[in-house]
């Protein structure tokens, strides 16, 4: 308690000397603005600019004078316009004397007041005198003879305003002196005050030293861990980075194989096996989509694509997909207040069929019997707020209160035992909940053990209303004939030989020629030497890459550098992504490659516009 007090009043001490200092510094910064004013005053009021006027108008006014006595009594009197002029400058003289601000100081002495008001008025008599036609020589010569018994004070008020001047700059400089010896006190005061101030602070200084390096060491160590967990989460990207690319590049020619393998003439239990290991190969493909994209998620690299999303067309779309896997376990999927019309929003349409699809795969893998139910529907929350909500409902085996809080657990899962009857890496959940609330949304969890679960996706409802499509010209019904029979000739960039194989079966299949290369520097090569319809381009290649590659091709110096470039690559991340939109790429196609998005995307970029160029042509 006594420490605690101890503080407190050392505190109020190390105020108030703060504040007595803060108080001499402004007194201290106020004597010196009053001395730069002065000194800037000082600066205005020279000697020589101030009683200048005054000696000025005494030698204009002896100059007229001198003028006026050659035109009245010398033999050859000098033209009367020398007169005028000199007469003019004298004017110009008193004008500039009783109207400069510099010379106010002049006019303190009444008689310089009177001098200058006598002069004014020889310059009034002299003007009315040599204005007049006729000869005024008697006028004239009275003027002068005025002006004579004047001259005295004339010289008067110029050596009058050089005295005035003089004691004013003595005034100012005396004033000067006193407050630079106030400034000097009260600085001296001021220092010795902070030395027996600092005399207090040194003690409380020393003391913190000790504290202030504990803290040191402390942060260095705070530092050191924040730079191992940066890079070791650099380091883990990395390796799921590259474990992706080495584990889709083999994935692509197993899965590719498969898929033509299944094309071919086979047994009904070679069939079988085959379907067998092609599941195999989804599920695992699954789980290795899901570990990455909660590695996404946990580094901050997972990105939304705002886009028109219809409600209505994307449940029908997941409806599609998964009413296959319910009726497998003889399940009824039913789709609860579809929109009756196109429901726009503006949305990531991706991210949300991903949400929906991991949600009812866990709906209907966790319901033995029953049903499967999508229900959609749009309110408002407690501000006003509308947002729109999926809810994804089963009458499976229900969920435990304990268990709800630790259900968006990485990992965790319902049925974790060793005799657990569902397959699965536990990470659907928590990407779902992830991309959710990437998308300002949350999903919300209602349950009951052996009636079932619904799962609540609420998110923001941004309406969107989509621009009219322009009218389309009618196709001419040989068109898909057409772009049935047109062969393409293709390079592809590969260096895997699986792969390759696999390639090169899926595009003779197509009915298109292949012409294969080991790296991007032999594409470049063959694409300068050949002629080709289209790139197919891996990413990871030796000697040159595929965007190094893309890079050169987009600078080649004729047409070939607007080739379609399409990229077939086992690095799924968004910077992938970005980097081969940077060089140019037209389209980028995950590995392991599926054979109907492959023939869809050469037809977008490749045949479509073909076929248009034959039409045209004929």
């Amino acid at each position: 308690m006594w420490l605690r007090l101890n503080k407190g009043s050392y505190s109020i001490r190390l105020f108030i000397a703060t504040a007595v200092i803060a108080v001499a510094t402004a007194l201290l910064l106020t004597f010196q603005l009053i001395q730069r004013q002065s000194l800037n005053d000082q600066s205005k009021l020279r000697v020589d600019s101030q009683a200048a006027p005054a000696f000025l108008l005494d030698r204009e006014f002896l100059r007229f004078q001198h003028a006026l006595e050659l035109y009245l009594y010398k033999t050859t009197p000098v033209p009367k316009d020398d007169v005028l002029l000199r007469l003019d400058m004298l004017a110009s003289k008193v004008d500039i004397v009783r109207d400069s601000p510099g010379s106010a100081f002049i006019f303190t002495n009444p008689d310089n007041l009177a001098s200058v008001e006598k002069i004014q008025e020889f310059v009034q008599r002299a003007q009315q005198a040599l204005n007049r036609s006729e000869s005024h020589s008697s006028e004239l010569r009275q003027l002068l003879a005025d002006m004579t018994d004047f001259t005295e004070q004339t010289h008067s008020l110029g050596l009058s305003a050089d005295l005035m001047a003089s004691m004013m700059m003595e005034q100012q400089y005396g004033d000067l002196l006193v407050q630079n010896r106030q400034i000097t006190w009260l600085t001296l005061a001021l220092l010795i005050f902070l030395l027996v101030t600092a005399m207090g602070l040194l003690s409380r200084h020393r003391s913190q030293q000790k504290e202030n390096a504990a803290l040191t060491s402390l942060n260095e160590q705070l530092r050191q861990a924040q730079q191992d967990a940066e890079a070791a989460s650099r380091g883990k990207s990395l390796f799921l980075a590259n474990m992706s690319h080495e584990l889709r590049t083999p994935f692509n020619g197993i899965m590719g194989i498969l898929g033509v393998l299944a094309t071919t003439p086979l047994s009904p239990q070679q069939a079988d096996l085959i379907h067998t290991v092609n599941n195999s190969a989804e599920h695992f493909l699954k789980l290795l989509n899901d570990i990455l994209d909660a590695s996404a998620l946990e580094s901050g690299k997972m990105s939304i694509q705002a886009e028109k999303v219809d409600l209505c067309m994307l449940m029908m779309d997941v409806h599609a997909i998964m009413l296959p896997l319910a009726l497998q376990k003889n399940l009824t999927f039913v789709l609860h207040d579809l929109p009756a019309q196109a429901f726009w929003v503006k949305s990531d349409g991706t991210r949300l069929r991903q949400i929906l699809l991991n949600l009812l795969n866990n709906a209907i893998k966790f319901t033995e019997k029953g049903q499967v139910g999508l229900q959609f529907q749009q309110s408002a929350d407690a501000t006003g707020q509308p947002f729109f909500e999926f809810a994804v409902t089963d009458t499976g085996i229900g969920i435990h209160e304990e268990s709800l809080s630790k259900l968006f657990q990485r990992f965790y899962q319902v049925d974790s035992g060793l005799s657990r009857q569902s397959s699965g890496a536990g990470l659907g959940l928590e990407i779902s909940l992830g991309l959710a609330r990437l998308l300002h949304g949350d999903i919300l969890v209602e349950s009951q053990p052996d009636q079932g679960s619904t799962f609540r996706v609420r998110l923001p409802l941004v309406p969107h209303t989509p621009a009219i499509a322009a009218a389309i010209s009618p196709v001419k019904e040989n068109t898909t004939t057409q772009d049935k029979y047109i062969s393409l000739r293709i390079l592809v960039a590969e260096d895997h030989p699986v792969n390759q194989k696999f390639l090169q079966v899926l595009l003779q299949g197509m009915g298109h020629k292949a012409t294969f290369c080991d790296n991007g520097a032999l594409a470049l090569q063959a694409l300068q030497e050949q002629d080709f319809d289209v790139v197919l381009m891996d990413i990871h290649m030796p000697v040159m890459d595929g965007l190094t590659a893309t890079s050169h091709i987009r600078a080649l110096p004729n047409e070939k550098s607007n080739i379609p470039v399409i990229v077939l690559s086992a690095d799924v991340y968004k910077e992938a992504r970005d980097k081969a939109a940077a060089v140019g790429v037209n389209a980028f196609i995950p590995k392991p490659v599926k054979a109907q998005e492959l023939k869809t995307t050469l037809h977008l970029h490749v045949v479509s516009k073909q076929a248009q160029v034959n039409s045209l042509s004929e």
